[in-house]
């Protein structure tokens, strides 16, 4: 159902020969199929907000060279879909061409995702947002603002990346210290592996974060003995020994008095 409803997009909308399915990974399955994700237009830390379950935590980051093959569109297609949960309902008006358009042909599509909004005031609040991004540190909008409680019930801006997504076309990666049941990823087996190919492989920084909104973040940008690696092994060992009382306070109180926190 998933793969008939994936085709039906692809080829309607983007011209695709439809696919069929595969019984094993094969990387060239994917080389001439678009990669999805989302904009973080509010510069949030993770992809998505923290109530959300099924939904990968984990991102990377693309650099600002690989936007010239990004298709976007106003809503969730296939970035939260392809977690295991099942089918989508696709919609007519999502199988309509003229709602996609490049981030260099985007206008009708960002009237689109304004015109979604729930009032004038948020669409005005994300603009003034935007503009003001140009000159300061990229953050989520400040706890006090309005546009922050408004969050939750802002659309999502959904991107297809079409090309190969090789690691000169990452700059970062993002994720969090921890699930949103306590267990750590900060320290885990999954965590080091995301760790080492962010700075061996991409040769960029994993960014860390307690939540969507956390107003400062740990940069971690080298395996080296750092503070944040004499961390890292002191929580690796505490998950590998099963030593009780260990978690993500732990972790940002020790950030805190290292200083290791910034926007």
């Amino acid at each position: 159902m998933v793969l008939q409803q994936v085709n039906s997009v692809e080829s309607i909308v983007f011209g695709l020969t439809p696919t069929t399915g595969a019984t094993h990974f094969d990387p060239s399955c994917y080389r001439g199929r678009p990669v999805y994700g989302v904009l973080d237009i509010l510069h949030l830390r993770l992809p998505f907000l923290d109530y959300r379950t099924g939904v990968v935590r984990q991102a990377a980051v693309l650099t600002r060279d690989a936007t010239s093959r990004v298709v976007l569109h106003t809503g969730e297609l296939w970035s939260t879909m392809f977690n295991g949960t099942g089918a989508t309902n696709v919609t007519t008006l999502q199988l309509d061409q003229r709602q996609y358009g490049t981030l260099n042909l985007s206008d009708h599509v960002i009237l689109q995702y304004l015109s979604s909004f729930p009032d004038i005031g948020t669409a005005n609040a994300l603009i003034k947002f935007v503009l003001d991004s140009a000159t300061r540190i990229p953050a989520p909008p400040e706890i006090s603002s309005a546009l922050f409680q408004s969050i939750p019930s802002l659309p999502v801006l959904e991107v297809a990346v079409f090309g190969d997504v090789l690691p000169l076309d990452l700059i970062q990666t993002i994720a969090p210290f921890s699930s949103p049941s306590s267990a750590l990823f900060f320290g885990s087996e999954d965590g080091s592996a995301l760790r080492n190919w962010t700075i061996n492989v991409i040769g960029g920084s994993i960014v860390w974060t307690e939540n969507a909104t956390s107003p400062l973040v740990v940069r971690d940008k080298s395996l080296g003995d750092t503070t944040i690696t004499q961390t890292w092994n002191a929580i690796a060992l505490a998950i590998t020994h099963n030593i009780p009382g260990i978690g993500l306070p732990n972790i940002t109180a020790t950030f805190q008095g290292t200083h290791d926190f910034s926007p």
